[in-house]
Order: structure tokens, then C-alpha cells, then sequence
């Protein structure tokens, strides 16, 4: 009796390592709007690529989610590259960046 419960502790704990680890290295995919008109629309694809308009900037690049923050790297209109980083949570089909929700289209 003793032996089964300890092959149940650790199916546990090692059930737990792997949906804790399937939690890193977030990904998206699909089109999110902004509920207002200055957000704009951001389409996530694999590979962490982004395109779309974000607080009237033109986004195509790349996106990376750490903890609760979103850092978007792309190229100007002109070739000069930038990095934005803006608070983020995610709720089902919602996003919330910066303060504005975004909807799954």
C-alpha cells in the first residue's frame, strides 16, 4: 500500500512539472481587435509573428511574452528597427495590453 501511494505522489508532482512547464515560452494565434478605436488589430502567427496596427503603430515582426509583459520587435516604415515592451494579460479570447482589451476574431 505504502509503494502505491508513493508511485501516485510522484505521477502527481511529475503531472504537475509538465503542465507547469507547458505554461512557458507563451505563444498566440489568430487575429485580436481592440474594443476602441485607438488600439487597432494585431494577427499573431506561428513562429511569435506579428502584424497589424498597435496604438497607431504598424507592427510586422516579432512578439515575446515574459510573465506579464508583451515586448514587440519590428521595423519602421523607414527600416529602423524598435522594441515595445507593454504590460499584458491574457483571459480566454481576451487580451489586454497596455490597459486595452483585444478580442479574438
Amino acid at each position: 500500500m505504502k509503494k502505491l501511494r508513493a508511485i501516485i505522489a510522484v505521477a502527481l508532482v511529475l503531472c504537475t512539472v509538465v503542465v507547469l512547464f507547458a505554461g512557458c515560452g507563451k505563444t498566440l494565434k489568430g487575429t485580436y481587435k481592440a474594443n476602441d478605436d485607438i488600439g487597432g488589430t494585431l494577427t499573431f502567427d506561428k513562429d511569435n509573428k506579428v502584424t497589424g496596427e498597435l496604438f497607431g503603430l504598424t507592427i510586422d515582426g516579432e512578439y515575446s511574452i515574459e510573465g506579464d509583459e508583451i515586448t514587440f520587435s519590428y521595423k519602421s516604415a523607414f527600416g529602423i528597427g524598435a522594441t515595445v515592451t507593454k504590460s499584458f494579460e491574457k483571459s480566454g479570447g481576451t487580451l489586454v495590453i497596455d490597459g486595452t482589451e483585444f478580442v479574438k476574431q
